[in-house]
């Protein structure tokens, strides 16, 4: 009997905004077409962490995914900081936040954004730095959005449109923590 992976994910479960569950599960399927792991949403860091560590000692393959809200040299010290050094090889993070997968993608943006009032698109606004070097992606992305059609980033309603929309391809070549999450699920 094939074991079934769990994959326990730092962020809001069903709410009127939209389901991260979803889109999160359609990215993923570009690359684990059939091989889906059951995601589950915890809430908040430390409620996902929780839920992660009191699950773990299930016969099946658990997983965590979570912000780092730091850059990518803070990992052993989140790891030690939330008790999760023993089981380091099924923690990925995301660096610094999911809204660094957005940035990465300015097309996608574009895209969904459309031009701000100024006829600007998004992608001619970002800095111009990797997605993973921008401290608090996701004030960043408030800001370069707020003047569009759509208002502001909304981190549930937004991300889970946006999430559906990124190539998963550029992220692995983007961001390790991803790569190495993809390679673990196939």
């Amino acid at each position: 009997m094939e074991v079934k992976t769990i994959l326990f994910v730092e962020g809001e479960p069903n709410t009127p905004n939209g389901d991260l569950r979803q889109g999160l599960s359609k990215l993923l399927e570009q690359k684990l077409k059939g091989k889906l792991p059951k995601i589950i949403m915890g809430e908040g860091k430390s409620q996902t962490v929780k839920k992660f560590k009191k699950n773990k000692l299930n016969a099946q393959q658990f997983l965590l995914l979570i912000d780092l809200d730091k850059s990518i040299e803070h990992i052993n010290e989140d790891l030690k900081e939330n008790e999760l050094t023993e089981n380091a090889e099924n923690v990925f993070y995301m660096i610094h936040e999911m809204e660094s997968w957005f940035l990465s993608q300015p097309d996608i943006l574009d895209r969904f954004y459309g031009k701000d009032n100024n006829g600007k698109l998004i992608s001619q606004k970002i800095p111009k730095k990797k997605a993973i070097e921008i401290p608090h992606p996701d004030e960043a992305l408030q800001h370069l959005t707020k003047n569009t059609k759509k208002g502001a980033y909304h981190k549930i309603k937004h991300a889970v449109e946006l999430l559906k929309l990124l190539d998963c391809s550029k992220l692995q070549h983007e961001f390790s923590e991803f790569k190495r999450l993809i390679e673990m699920l196939k």
